[in-house]
């Protein structure tokens, strides 16, 4: 699912239009009160079924339910990445998918993933470049260029990054494996611009938007899981020196 992506996510550039903070407080972008829910929009894709995300304010979170499905719920990124290189959220499913596998392509679903994606700079090669700028005149809307996928696998090892068997663009970050912590919350909190540096070197280019995401149209599974706390902060300061 991850050759869509790009597609889908250029609907965000005009349609969602969020005011950039005046400081770098720490930013809760759900799912707490109707109006974070509001600024996620679902991103569908062509030939697929659609996942069924619904949003739970009782419990301040969101549920996603595939079957043989794929869409996701995105959020432009609202600010730059120096001010909030830090991702957190919470997020629990029932079961990994049994024939998921991130190195195959018939295998490339997962009960969770969070995306980060970011925009096209001269690292991409010159035909892609030159694709998305057809596309954009298409669509009338900006495609993102690479991403990070921050998943919950079953193959991988945790902390292994692997490339996507769609696009060299995509990288995949298993932050959790197998179904031990299944049925229960597990908190996850990455550094977007540390992760970046791993997965493809050098500095990362500023953000479009981040993403969450429960498929299964390959594998042709029923999944499901649920995201909660999803917040952006600021890097943390290094601890004070002790005095000698």
């Amino acid at each position: 699912m991850v050759r869509l992506i790009p597609i889908g996510f250029m609907l965000l550039a005009g349609s969602l239009l969020l005011a950039r903070p005046i400081c770098a407080e720490p930013l809760i972008l759900g799912f707490e009160n109707r109006e974070q829910w509001e600024n996620w929009q679902e991103i569908s894709f062509p030939g697929r079924a659609r996942t069924h995300y619904e949003f739970d304010p009782a419990a301040e979170m969101v549920c996603a339910l595939a079957v043989a499905s794929a869409s996701a719920l995105a959020h432009e990124f609202p600010g730059q990445l120096a001010d909030y290189p830090v991702l957190s959220w919470e997020w629990r499913i029932e079961q990994v998918l049994a024939k998921g596998d991130a190195r195959s392509r018939e295998g490339d679903d997962y009960a969770g993933r969070i995306y980060v994606n970011f925009k096209r700079d001269q690292r991409m090669s010159r035909w892609e470049r030159a694709r998305a700028r057809l596309l954009e005149v298409f669509y009338g809307r900006e495609i993102p260029g690479r991403t990070l996928n921050f998943i919950w696998a079953n193959r991988l090892e945790i902390d292994e990054i692997v490339t996507s068997t769609y696009t060299a663009n995509a990288r995949l970050v298993a932050l959790q494996s197998g179904n031990q912590r299944a049925g229960t919350w597990v908190r996850e909190e990455v550094n977007i611009t540390e992760h970046y540096r791993r997965a493809f070197g050098g500095e990362p280019p500023p953000i479009h938007s981040l993403a969450l995401m429960t498929d299964s149209d390959n594998t042709g599974e029923t999944v499901r899981a649920c995201y909660r706390r999803i917040r952006l902060g600021p890097a943390k300061p290094l601890p004070a020196e002790a005095e000698s």
